[in-house]
């Protein structure tokens, strides 16, 4: 593809699929997960860094349907770099669904009371889809937390709007591809599925292709394992009422310049979160540090992890000091 002068390209390089360089499989992560209570519901997450690097804190949102395991390819390479904070939002993973109507603000004051919890000051907020307006209004609501943010694939003006039900019409005819990924989306993300079909989306190739390609460009190509890193949170409570959350953000409330320190990550294949919704979140945002990492889909930091793992690092390097 041809850059816009608006963002940056890593080029494919036959990396597809391919593990990290710093491998989580390795990793006994049970000793670094932890549960506290916030509001009354038990909130999940895991808090790992090597040992001696403390410079950077890293919070990772996951997005619809996730946990905390979907940046598994990238928590020990960020650790070389920092404290990594990777939460599971209420009702998804191992947290409790939150208590009343879910609210992307309310969501965002709970990550900022489990990071003043911590002992944490400052952080780099990495949000993966809806994490990208979880994000922003993170940055906004609680600006005193935030050193930078990172939307990771999290430029989801039209998933928002096609969850609010809002330019439908208009959307379909111009980006039908994101209409229909954003119901498959939840349909697939919100219904809960037997073991035996997660097991066998793992393992059957024409599954995978059939079920998986709202997500991942290249279904077949992964290794099982990071294919069960995706699947195996699906039929999350939380799901629903995340989305009706999502849906009900009207682009003004995060469609604007976050005002600190920004990197945008988008793909190539990603119909969820296409590149024309990356160029208007730089109309607003014009600081953005954007860059499309070439050849993935909406799941680019399972896809392409080392690609993935260096832009953030490179960004994060760049970075002021307090």
């Amino acid at each position: 593809m041809t850059a816009p002068a608006r963002w940056n390209t890593v080029a494919y390089d036959a990396d597809y699929g391919r593990p990290a360089r710093k491998s989580w499989r390795d990793i006994n992560w049970t000793q670094f997960q932890h549960d506290t209570e916030i509001n009354g519901s038990r909130l999940h997450y895991v808090d790992y860094a090597a040992e001696g690097r403390r410079s950077q804190t890293f919070v990772l949102a996951h997005g619809l349907g996730g946990r905390w395991q979907h940046w598994m390819e990238n928590i020990p390479a960020l650790a070389e770099h920092g404290r990594v904070i990777a939460v599971d939002l209420p009702g998804f993973g191992r947290s409790q669904p939150a208590p009343g109507r879910y609210c992307i603000d309310t969501i965002a004051d709970t990550l900022a009371t489990l990071i003043r919890q911590l002992g944490q000051h400052k952080v780099v907020f990495l949000g993966h889809s809806l994490g990208g307006p979880l994000a922003v209004r993170f940055a906004a609501r609680h600006p005193d937390l935030v050193t930078a943010i990172v939307l990771v694939a999290g430029t989801v003006q039209t998933f928002a709007d096609t969850l609010g039900l809002r330019r439908v019409g208009r959307n379909l005819h111009r980006s039908p591809a994101s209409v229909i990924s954003t119901y498959f989306e939840v349909a697939t993300a919100g219904l809960p599925a037997p073991g035996l079909m997660r097991k066998l989306v793992i393992t059957n190739p024409a599954l995978r292709r059939l079920l998986l390609w709202p997500y991942l460009h290249r279904p077949t190509a992964l290794l099982p394992d990071s294919v069960a890193l995706l699947v195996d949170g699906v039929g999350a409570r939380g799901v629903l009422p995340t989305a009706a959350a999502v849906g009900r953000l009207w682009p003004d409330r995060w469609l604007t310049d976050p005002g600190v320190p920004t990197l945008a990550i988008g793909a190539d294949h990603d119909a969820i979160s296409p590149l024309s919704d990356l160029a208007a979140f730089l109309q607003v945002a014009p600081n953005t540090r954007a860059v499309v990492i070439e050849g993935t889909g909406h799941m680019l930091m399972l896809e392409r992890p080392d690609a993935f793992n260096d832009e953030i690092i490179q960004f994060v390097g760049g970075l002021p000091e307090d």
